[in-house]
């Protein structure tokens, strides 16, 4: 009897060490196949030493308009027309004139199936709501016949948001196709899980977002929620995500890239923490961030400050008991053409890397070990990671005050490697390989 329990321990502890929290570690694809060549060696190989553990398809908004079984995301310009008042249209019509052109003449999901299966990494879809047909079905049973786990579906995305509003979509219309939509993924693979689309917090009583949350928080038939978390730590005018003015503060960079620090660690320490308790008060359900990033900024794209704050977003979640609810996230973006988002940027037919992929490398290191606890200290920004025996095996430090990300890996308790990603200010933008300053040192006790 004592052995089964032994063996039944060492099973849930080998378990967990395997599975801590990776569905954390996720990256959405939105654009990434159509700026991206999943054929090149050299790509895949940098997206691989990232470790990512999920993927997000097809993405944002080319994800509500997606269509199984059509050239890149199958877009019907009609139904794009009919639904979207925003820039999106205009948005779409370019990615398939890219497309055309580099005549990508196959279903994008042929793509993102030769980077899961090279990553090795789970996915998660977005279902298109304004259609009533079997694709969603279809995208499922292709990925399973490719061995690729598929951790849930998103029944749309972003759908709350005034550009589908103001062309007339409603909560109930959208009530409609979400119910139908989660049951036939139910029927047919029971054990998907389907999120719905949350909106916005933070609006006058009797807005149309209250009326939308209020709800959807009284019906049962979905698994989770979907939110996207965009930190704003800039002054201007900003929309979904990402910043259409800017307002220049402080006296020089230096200042101002002060002030966005004070603002990006409030909104890790405290903000941020108060915006998920709220959604769990109003619905009860797993949270899942399909979208997150620092705001999406010409200023402060490609940074360290975006490169510090990103690692540390990690570190909160896998530590911070009071964001406990999110049970999955996709980091935006894996790759496209902007400057301030993705990871990996093309500009002009060259791939260039952001400062966010050495962090983002770094923190991969939690999900190549048997970690099960991360641990923060008091008043600093350490994080401790020790594995099923309560060993540490990794520290990560995010150290604003000396503009570094520290990562120190333990072995053996007798060797020490840190690796430290710096820079000698928050505004120093990273190469074109990604790199501000990047150190490793080895440290090895008798």
């Amino acid at each position: 009897m004592r052995f089964i329990v032994l063996l039944l321990c060492f099973i849930s502890n080998n378990l967990l060490s395997q599975n801590f929290k990776e569905n954390i570690f996720g990256f959405a694809t939105s654009n990434t196949f159509t700026y991206c060549n999943v054929n090149d060696t050299s790509f895949i190989n940098k997206v691989k030493r990232l470790n990512p553990k999920l993927l997000r398809f097809p993405g944002g908004a080319v994800g509500n308009f997606y269509h199984f079984g059509k050239n890149g995301y199958g877009f019907d310009f009609n139904e794009i027309d009919t639904y979207h008042s925003g820039k999106f249209p205009k948005r779409a019509r370019g990615l398939d004139n890219s497309r055309r052109k580099k005549q990508q003449n196959y279903d994008y999901i042929d793509d993102f199936i030769v980077l899961a299966k090279a990553t090795n990494a789970k996915a998660v879809l977005v279902a298109n709501m304004f259609v009533s047909n079997d694709d969603i079905l279809l995208m499922i049973e292709k990925l399973k016949a490719n061995n690729i786990e598929i951790v849930g579906v998103e029944l749309g995305t972003e759908l709350s948001n005034r550009s589908y509003y103001k062309n007339g979509y409603t909560i109930d219309e959208y009530l409609f196709s979400a119910k139908s939509c989660s049951k036939k993924i139910k029927e047919n693979y029971p054990n998907i899980k389907t999120a719905i689309v949350a909106a916005p917090l933070g609006t006058r009583k009797g807005h149309r977002h209250n009326v939308w949350n209020n709800k959807l928080s009284k019906l049962d038939f979905y698994d989770a929620i979907v939110i996207h978390s965009y930190a704003k730590v800039t002054k201007g005018e900003d929309r979904y995500g990402q910043m259409i003015s800017e307002q220049v503060e402080g006296e020089n960079k230096t200042e101002a890239f002060e002030i966005y620090k004070k603002r990006a660690i409030n909104y890790l320490s405290s903000d941020y923490s108060k915006e998920v308790q709220e959604y769990v008060s109003i619905f009860n359900k797993p949270i899942w961030v399909t979208e997150w990033n620092l705001q999406i900024s010409k200023t402060t794209g490609n940074t360290l400050l975006q490169s510090l704050f990103v690692a540390q977003y990690f570190l909160e979640l896998l530590s911070n008991p009071d964001l406990s609810a999110i049970e999955l996230t996709t980091y935006h973006n894996l790759g496209g053409r902007d400057y301030s988002g993705s990871i990996f940027r093309n500009n002009k037919g060259k791939m260039e890397i952001q400062s966010t992929y050495y962090p983002m490398k770094m923190i991969g290191k939690i999900f190549e070990n048997d970690i099960v606890r991360i641990e923060k200290e008091k008043e600093s920004f350490i994080y401790k990671c020790y594995d099923k025996n309560a060993d540490e095996v990794l520290e990560f430090f995010v150290d604003w005050s000396k503009k570094q990300l520290l990562c120190t890996s333990y072995i053996d308790g007798k060797a020490r490697v840190t690796i430290i990603y710096k820079s000698s200010n928050l505004f120093d933008c990273a190469d074109k390989s990604g790199v501000l300053t990047l150190d490793t040192f080895e440290y090895y006790e008798n």
